[in-house]
C-alpha cells in the first residue's frame, strides 16, 4: 500500500469466493476503480477470501490513512450489509478511535446498473439466429437469492425498469436459491405464458461458483425444453455501468448523503414471514464481519453495552416504573432535570443503567403523512416538544419538517449514530438512519406523558450511556 496523500482510501469489501476467475475479475474491477478515482482502494472479503475486512482496514491504519469510506460492493441490501459489514466497521472504530469511517450503501438499484443489464441482453438478443421477435422473447432475471426481502424486492424492481420500453414481451425475475421462483419454475412460467425464446440474464457483478451453477440450472432447462431457444446473457463483470455505480456510491459516501433503506428493513419494520427479525441488534459471526478479529484485539461487547443488553439474554417487555415529569417556573416540561440519581451532576446515569420507557411490550411507530395532514396543528405542537425534550437531554441539533411523522436528531458521528440506532431500537421505538442523522417517531396525537416522554426517555437513557461509558 503507497502512502497516504490528504485522500481517505477506499475499502472495497466484496463478498468472496474460491474461484480463482472470480476473484481476477474482482480484483481487475478495484484496479480500475483505483485508477479511475486516482486512490488508494484497498481490497478486501467478507469470506472465502482474504484480507477480512478487520485486517484490511488495520492495514491502511498502519499505512497512515484516517479516514476511510467502506463500500459493500453488493447488489441488494441483506444480512452482509446490515449486520456483518457495520460489526466489523464498530470493532474497527473501537481500536481506532481517530479514524474517521465512512460506510457507503450497496450499490442497489442504479441507472447505470440498469443500462448495464440491458446492454448484456441485447447483445444477446442481437447474436441469435433464430430471429424471433422481441414481444415473443421473454427475459428472465435471475438473482442471487436472499432471505432479506428488501434485497430480493431490489430484483423484481430491476426487472421492471428492464421491461419498460424495450419491446420485450415479458420479463420475469427469479433466484439461484435460498427464495423461489427458481431458474426452473421461471422458465416453466416463460413457456406458460408464450414465450417462443427466452433470455436467461444473470444479476451477478462477478463469475465464480455461483454463475456456474445458474449455468448448469439453465443447461438442465434446455434439456427439459429442447425445441425452445434458452439463451443466456453475460453476467455484469467488468461492464462500464459497474464502474460508475460503484464511483457513484463513493462519491455519496464521501461527502455525507448515503443513505440505508431504513423504511424497507426486515430489523426496523414488522414484515410478514420475518417477525422474529425485527428488532434484532447488528451481530455477526467469525466467518464475516468478525473474520480475522482476535477476542484481545477489540472490547467484548459485554463492556460496551448498558447491562440490560448483555450477553445476549432477551429483553424484558414488562413495564418500567416512571419518573413523574418535572416543570419549571414556567410550566413546562424541564426534561433535563425528570430523571434524577445520586450523582446531581450526571442526572442520567440512573436512568442509563436501569431504566427505560414504560410502554416496552409495543413498538413506538411513526403516524401515517395522512395523519400529519390532517391535525397540522396538532403535529406542530408536537415537533415542537419533541425538539425541545431532545435538545435538552443531549444539546444535539435537531431537524424538524422533513419528513411528516419524523423528527431528526443529528449525531456527532456515524459510529455514535449506529451504536444509538441499536440501542434505541431495544428501547421499542421505532428510528432510522440517514447518515448521523437519526429519524424519531411523531404524531399529533402524541401526549407528554405518554408517546413524547418514551422518545425522550429512550433518547436521553441511550445517549447518556453512549457518551459516558462507551467514549469514556
Amino acid at each position: 500500500m503507497t502512502h497516504p496523500s490528504n485522500q481517505p482510501a477506499l475499502l472495497l469489501i466484496g463478498h468472496g469466493t474460491d474461484d480463482p476467475a472470480g476473484l481476477e475479475e474482482y480484483h481487475r474491477m478495484a484496479t480500475l476503480v483505483g485508477e479511475r478515482l486516482g486512490i488508494v482502494v484497498q481490497p478486501c472479503f467478507l469470506e472465502l477470501a482474504d484480507p477480512p475486512i478487520s485486517q484490511a482496514i488495520d492495514d491502511c491504519v498502519r499505512a497512515g490513512f484516517r479516514q476511510i469510506v467502506a463500500l459493500p460492493l453488493l447488489l441488494g441490501a441483506a444480512g452482509h450489509q446490515k449486520n456483518d459489514i457495520p460489526v466489523a466497521l464498530n470493532q474497527a472504530r473501537m481500536r481506532h478511535p481517530n479514524l474517521d469511517i465512512r460506510y457507503g450503501s450497496p450499490l442497489g438499484v442504479q441507472y447505470a446498473l440498469v443500462r448495464a443489464m440491458a446492454e448484456r441482453i441485447e447483445t444477446t438478443y442481437a447474436a441469435t439466429s433464430a430471429r424471433i421477435p422481441r414481444n415473443r422473447t421473454a427475459l428472465a432475471l435471475i438473482g442471487r437469492g436472499s432471505s432479506d426481502p428488501d434485497s430480493n424486492a431490489d430484483v423484481a424492481r430491476m426487472a421492471r425498469l428492464l421491461w419498460e420500453g424495450r419491446g420485450f414481451g415479458w420479463v420475469e425475475y427469479g433466484f439461484f436459491s435460498i427464495t423461489r421462483p427458481d431458474v426452473a419454475a421461471i422458465i416453466r412460467h416463460c413457456i406458460a405464458l408464450g414465450a417462443e425464446q427466452i433470455i436467461v440474464a444473470p444479476y451477478l457483478l462477478f463469475t465464480g461458483r455461483i454463475l456456474q451453477r445458474m449455468t448448469s440450472q439453465v443447461e438442465s432447462a434446455r434439456k427439459e425444453h429442447p425445441a425452445l431457444p434458452i439463451l443466456m446473457a453475460e453476467h455484469l463483470g467488468l461492464h462500464e455501468g459497474v464502474l460508475a455505480a460503484i464511483l457513484q456510491r463513493y462519491d455519496e459516501a464521501l461527502h455525507g448523503v448515503a443513505a440505508v433503506n431504513c423504511d424497507l428493513c426486515k430489523y426496523r419494520q414488522v414484515m410478514p414471514g420475518f417477525e422474529d427479525d425485527h428488532g434484532r441488534l447488528q451481530k455477526s459471526d467469525h466467518h464475516h464481519g468478525l473474520r480475522g478479529v482476535h477476542h484481545h484485539d477489540a472490547p467484548a461487547l459485554d463492556t460496551i453495552l448498558p447491562p440490560r443488553y448483555r450477553n445476549g439474554k432477551p429483553v424484558s417487555v414488562a413495564p418500567m416504573s416512571a419518573a413523574p415529569l418535572v416543570y419549571d417556573d414556567e410550566g413546562r416540561v424541564a426534561w433535563d432535570r425528570v430523571w434524577g440519581g445520586d450523582d446531581p451532576n450526571n442526572p442520567f446515569c440512573e436512568l442509563a443503567l436501569a431504566g427505560g420507557p414504560p410502554h416496552r411490550g409495543t413498538l413506538l411507530e411513526p403516524v401515517s403523512p395522512e395523519a400529519v395532514a390532517a391535525d397540522p396543528e396538532g403535529y406542530a405542537r408536537v415537533v415542537a416538544e419533541l425538539a425541545r425534550g431532545l435538545r435538552m437531554v443531549t444539546g444535539l441539533p435537531v431537524v424538524t419538517g422533513n419528513t411528516p411523522g419524523w423528527v431528526g436528531l443529528v449525531c456527532e458521528s456515524e459510529a455514535m449514530a449506529l451504536w444509538l440506532l441499536r440501542a434505541i431500537v431495544v428501547e421499542n421505538v421505532s428510528v432510522r438512519r440517514e447518515g448521523c442523522t437519526l429519524f424519531l417517531p411523531a404524531g399529533p396525537d402524541f401526549r407528554l406523558d405518554g408517546e413524547i416522554k418514551n422518545v425522550v426517555t429512550a433518547v436521553a437513557k441511550t445517549y447518556h450511556y453512549w457518551k459516558e461509558h462507551v467514549q469514556g
